[in-house]
């Protein structure tokens, strides 16, 4: 064998055998699970707070329907009630989507149509149903609510998981029922 050789052997040997840098191979294989294990863990806080207080909200706007303090309510005074109840909630006005509708007491069949979450990404945005006579007496409401909120990291973690519209924002769903007494 040529001294080159051997040498070059013994170098690589050495180098094969020495433990510099070991610690940044694995930070760089480690650090990208972790930083998406906490990017996924706040994503989920923040969720969990968005959806609290939208349920908040709605479970606010029935109150005052039950009680009648919410005269010939309709669409636009409840979503706006909804909206003053959830000042955090900063998409409100502009993707909130309101089902309100009866319940038939003797089938107890739920309503066939399903609400549909604002898209904002389609030109169109129909406003959801709204029971004519939404304080009857001995009527059974179901309300349901969608929202479009964006989420903090979108393409990673929880994020990536949730359905969304076309602009990367998030379906947020909250449902209740009531019974409007005499």
């Amino acid at each position: 064998m040529t001294p080159v050789r051997s040498r070059l052997r013994a170098g690589l040997a050495n180098w094969a055998r020495e433990e510099d840098g070991h610690a940044a191979v694995a930070f760089a294989l480690i650090f990208p699970l972790f930083f998406v294990l906490f990017v996924s863990a706040f994503e989920i806080g923040l969720f969990t707070v968005r959806q609290t207080i939208l349920e908040r909200a709605v479970d606010v706007a029935v109150r005052a329907i039950r009680l009648g303090q919410m005269p010939n309510p309709d669409h636009d005074t409840i979503k706006a009630m909804i909206c003053d109840n959830a000042p955090s909630l900063s998409t409100c006005n502009d993707t909130l989507k309101i089902s309100l509708e009866r319940v038939s007491t003797t089938t107890w069949a739920m309503p066939a149509t399903q609400l549909q979450c604002t898209n904002r990404s389609e030109p169109l945005n129909p406003v959801g149903q709204v029971d004519p006579d939404p304080q009857a007496p001995q009527v059974l409401m179901i309300m349901r609510v969608c929202l479009t909120a964006d989420a903090m990291f979108p393409g990673t973690g929880f994020g990536a998981s949730l359905q969304k519209d076309g602009q990367g924002g998030y379906y947020m769903n909250a449902m209740t029922a009531f019974l409007n007494e005499p």
